[in-house]
């Protein structure tokens, strides 16, 4: 168990050094995927110089040495406590054959005597447990900060916390490295390991010299073969299943992130009506965890049958043994039938207690942290993933496809009602306000109408509630006053932009990126199409950079591209899904003039109407008409001289550079 144990300790403290080693300033390269770069294998464990030299380092962060250190005190408190618990136990354990050789020979004043000694030392058994809990419970707590102080000195030292988070797959998950597997690793550590290992080769050399004095050489050998063979069963049986422990805590922190991620991003996601895919990502996270957490189930089963196994033919070991001295040897002939019973008895607990505490040592863990594998597994050998594609019909179809009925039943209804004649949504005198203040207007009195083919720019100060009336467009945001009417449903005719691009990070492909909100599925006629529309967004580099559009990328997207790059690769989506009109929330802010025109220039090639919120003027001349909001809930619309403002474009750019758009 100690060694199994032990293996949990030493990672918390070495995994992120091992990122977090000065490096040369040099140009940043793409990240590569699982594919390029595997992650180290945490399935094979190696007992090795390694292992040693880590848990080492370790151990000097933990235990200090010199004088002022807690921790190397608590430590030496905890052996005396461990050491003074022994003495209890070893008398707790020779009470019952004291009281069947005064009860057998009806010894009263014996009797009351044993009986007091009794209550004594059982109260000092109960005092040193106590003692030993707290103890360690404290010595824990010291070790967790000074593991954790020793980490947040790597991590935040030479930014490498924005490589382990960003650029290095080499650890996942760091921050779950940093609170539950310090937390786990230092309480084991202190509280299970420390005490029984310090004590144990005194304990069982001394259970070993008295089971030799009553049982000879046989008693002794017969226990350590069997603790031999208990070694080596738990062996195989440990080797998968700490890797599959290490893989449910990876799964746990992948499920954890994606409901993160979805916090984080939770109002680019409703523009982009994503809660669907997202339910789809989110149910892939969880059943990844239960499919480990299932096969977990069944090694720990064989475990725990080997383990109990073991723990019950000891038992039964013990009284085969108690056969030496009575039939082999006959040390016993000449005693009286009270002495047999005593001798018997502690015979009995002396096998009971090499036993135990040789079972004890090679106890396999009931949880073991990842940290324990990375401390002891072997980096080079590769690790392939299996590439997770939508194909076919998936966990999330039928209700996709029921929604998708529900909504061209509700379009038939609608078309009777509202015929297609091109305006897609109808304003009449709305007056938005915050949601949680209803009094805090934001736009007063708003009439207009949103028709296909008239391009809409909505300009004006920060704050003046651009965004916040692109939230009323998607449904987000209701109008205090008025009424929105929306002629036509939001998917497929509809797609909204946010401000803040979105782009799900970690295992995605980049097909996926491309088609969101849309499920991906791996269809070869779609390839020249994608193609095409990253040639157009000039975002073509990233086929080779992703290793083609079906394989998984483990980078963060939204931390490893440009934010031009972000909304270059967003407007890919919208010429993917080519809807009748595109709500664009400063979709462009972050690209040059040229690009920007050739992309608004796509979009009517296309013949998608765009309503856009912006702040450059050369915005204008892509644009029909133009909606100013002034502040204090005040507005103005107004048509736009497109020959006026390329002239004034022209003024201030030059001629070619208007021409070429």
């Amino acid at each position: 168990m100690e060694l199994q144990e032990r293996r949990r300790c030493s990672s918390a403290a070495t995994a992120a050094a091992s990122e977090q080693q000065p490096q040369p300033e040099q140009q940043p390269e793409a990240p590569k995927t699982k594919k390029d770069k595997p992650p180290q294998d945490m399935g094979k464990l190696a007992l090795d110089f390694l292992f040693l030299k880590r848990l080492w380092g370790l151990f000097k962060v933990l235990f200090p040495l010199h004088r002022r250190s807690q921790t190397l005190w608590l430590a030496l408190i905890v052996l005396s406590t461990h050491v003074i618990d022994q003495v209890a136990t070893y008398f707790v354990g020779t009470l019952p054959s004291e009281f069947y050789h005064v009860l057998s020979a009806k010894n009263l004043d014996a009797y009351k005597m044993l009986l007091a000694q009794a209550f004594l030392i059982v109260f000092c058994k109960a005092l040193t447990l106590a003692g030993i809990r707290a103890v360690t419970s404290i010595l824990s707590l010291k070790c967790r900060q000074l593991c954790d102080y020793a980490l947040h000195r790597l991590y935040f030292k030479r930014q490498a916390f924005f490589k382990l988070n960003t650029i290095s797959n080499n650890v996942d998950n760091p921050d779950q490295r940093m609170t539950q597997d310090v937390e786990k690793c230092t309480r084991i550590l202190c509280t299970d390991i420390l005490g029984p290992v310090m004590i144990a080769p005194f304990i069982i050399g001394y259970y070993t010299y008295l089971t030799y004095t009553s049982t000879g050489w046989m008693g002794p050998v017969a226990i350590f073969g069997c603790f031999f063979l208990m070694t080596v069963v738990n062996k195989l049986l440990l080797t998968p299943i700490v890797a599959l422990v290490n893989e449910q805590e990876m799964r746990e922190g992948d499920f954890r992130a994606r409901h993160m991620e979805v916090r984080s991003n939770s109002e680019s996601i409703a523009f982009y009506h994503g809660g669907f895919i997202e339910n789809v990502f989110a149910n892939q996270k969880l059943a990844a965890l239960i499919k480990t957490q299932r096969k977990l189930i069944d090694w720990h089963f064989v475990l725990g049958f080997a383990t109990n196994a073991f723990q019950y033919f000891g038992s039964i070991l013990s009284y085969l043994l108690l056969a030496i001295p009575v039939f082999i040897t006959t040390d016993y002939a000449d005693m009286e039938p009270a002495e047999i019973a005593k001798e018997i008895s502690r015979l009995l607990e002396e096998l009971h207690r090499l036993h135990s505490d040789c079972l004890e040592t090679e106890r396999p863990p009931s949880t073991v942290p990842s940290s324990v594998v990375v401390m002891a597994s072997d980096e080079d050998r590769e690790k392939t993933r299996e590439i997770d594609e939508l194909h076919g019909r998936q966990l999330g179809d039928v209700d996709e496809e029921e929604e998708e009925l529900l909504a061209r039943q509700q379009q038939r209804h609608s078309d009777d009602e509202w015929p297609d004649d091109g305006i897609a949504m109808t304003i009449d005198t709305v007056t938005l306000a915050v949601p949680n203040d209803p009094n805090h207007h934001v736009i007063n009195g708003l009439s207009l109408q949103l028709v296909a083919g008239r391009n809409l720019l909505i300009t004006g100060e920060s704050g003046a509630g651009k965004s916040s009336l692109m939230r009323m467009f998607a449904g987000l945001w209701h109008s205090v006053s008025g009424k929105v009417d929306r002629h036509w449903h939001a998917r497929p005719n509809l797609l909204f932009l946010p401000q803040r691009p979105y782009f799900p990070s970690k295992g995605y492909s980049l097909r996926q990126q491309m088609v969101y909100p849309a499920k991906a599925k791996a269809v070869e006629k779609d390839l020249p199409r994608l193609t095409a529309i990253l040639e157009r967004v000039r975002m073509e580099h990233l086929i080779d950079r992703c290793g083609g559009f079906d394989a998984p990328v483990d980078w963060d997207w939204m931390e490893t591209l440009s934010p031009g790059e972000l909304q270059r690769l967003s407007l890919g989506r919208v010429l993917y899904a080519k809807p009748r009109i595109v709500f664009l929330d400063e979709a462009t802010s972050a690209l040059g003039f040229d690009i920007e025109m050739q992309l608004y220039k796509a979009l009517q090639q296309e013949s998608i109407t765009f309503v856009s919120v912006g702040h450059r003027y050369s915005l204008k001349a892509m644009h029909d008409v133009e909606l100013r909001l002034t502040g204090n809930g005040d507005w103005q619309l107004s048509d736009i001289d497109a020959a006026s403002i390329i002239s004034r474009t022209q003024s201030i750019l030059g001629t070619d550079t208007v021409l070429s758009m």
